[in-house]
């Protein structure tokens, strides 16, 4: 699977969750300090649903089109294109709710008898109090019976599994985790990452929160395979997809914090975004966090790599965030972060620099 750009990624936004987590005791020593990364069954069978309907199928930014995997997909499933459940998945997608329908999926899980079951450590994983899942069960369940999906995804695992092992080569949890709770005071106990091989650009996030459990959910990409780039470099772009969702789970508590000054600052979006991805973002402050996560992971960039491959990957989010996604002034933000973390005492964390950068931005 070749990624290309890497760069339009449009679901990025993160809420605080509503009580919708109910972890077991079990659960919880379970996944207390650890990091998973998986290929949801019923979040890939929804994938796939998604890949053969008409949106699907005109989304390059939804659906990754290029690789050998979809094509795969779609001789096997496209002939059930007419399927209801296709409709109904269609018609959520024509609403904006991909992310939602995605999300919510990684809540349920398919049983012995092959019915589909919802988890009860969730009520939704979407930031609404709304499960977009649970009304279609019943459709998703004749689906995955009339295309023997189960049988497709089983055939499937040890590619799934490939690219589980190379993800955790491409960027390492443990290192971004440690650093992220050095720089900020959030603390989070477990992180579940969860992909498909067939995303390209559209991830989202979401943090749960029950008897002193903090949980952190992404949903992303699969890993680089491009050949013409090094393995750092794809360590490097790697990182960036899943970090900047794990940022915002702690960038945007700190945010809130500003909120009515970063509001009254960034309410001038001509000056700030430029359409395209940026459209996306509706309020102030959610385009204020679009720029500090971006730039925050090239703090990380400075502290990890060397300085060449620094450059390289710090050039790329430049002109991924300012040309492609249409955050328009994110070079000269980013520089003005990058020296002021070059310049910071060292006492002094990314916390810290919030008043300074907002102070930048006051005077754009």
């Amino acid at each position: 699977m070749t990624k290309g750009l890497l760069g339009f990624i449009l679901s990025t936004l993160i809420f605080q969750s509503y009580g919708q987590f109910s972890p077991t005791i079990d659960y919880i020593s379970s996944n207390k300090n650890k990091w998973t990364i998986e290929v949801p069954e019923v979040q890939e069978l929804i994938h796939i649903i998604i890949a053969i309907t008409p949106t699907g199928e005109n989304d390059l930014n939804m659906v990754q089109h290029d690789t050998k995997y979809y094509k795969n997909v779609m001789n096997y499933f496209q002939k059930y294109e007419g399927h209801e459940i296709v409709r109904k998945v269609n018609n959520l997608l024509k609403k904006g709710r991909y992310a939602h329908v995605k999300m919510d999926a990684c809540g349920f899980f398919i049983n012995e008898q092959g019915r589909i079951v919802k988890d009860k450590t969730y009520k939704q994983l979407n930031w609404s109090n709304i499960n977009y899942v649970e009304s279609l069960t019943s459709d998703l369940e004749d689906f995955s019976v009339k295309t023997k999906f189960r049988e497709f995804y089983k055939s499937n695992l040890t590619f799934y599994n490939e690219l589980i092992e190379l993800m955790k080569i491409q960027m390492p949890i443990d290192k971004q985790w440690k650093w992220l709770e050095e720089m900020f005071p959030n603390k989070y106990d477990n992180y579940r990452i969860t992909f498909s091989p067939l995303v390209n650009g559209s991830h989202s996030t979401n943090r749960f929160e029950a008897d002193n459990f903090k949980q952190t959910v992404m949903f992303i990409c699969g890993p680089i395979t491009n050949p013409n780039w090094t393995d750092k470099i794809k360590e490097g772009l790697m990182t960036r997809v899943v970090f900047t969702e794990i940022d915002h789970n702690y960038v945007n508590p700190v945010s809130d914090k500003f909120k009515n000054e970063i509001s009254k600052i960034f309410s001038s979006r001509t000056k700030w975004t430029s359409g395209k991805d940026s459209k996306g973002y509706g309020s102030p402050i959610s385009v204020f966090n679009e720029y500090m996560t971006w730039s925050v992971f090239n703090l990380y960039a400075l502290d990890t790599f060397d300085e060449s491959d620094f450059k390289t990957i710090n050039e790329r989010v430049e002109v991924q965030m300012s040309d492609w996604r249409g955050f328009s002034k994110f070079k000269e933000f980013n520089q003005k972060l990058v020296e002021l973390y070059k310049n910071k005492n060292s006492g002094q964390s990314i916390v810290d620099l919030y008043p300074l950068i907002i102070d930048w931005c006051r005077h754009e």
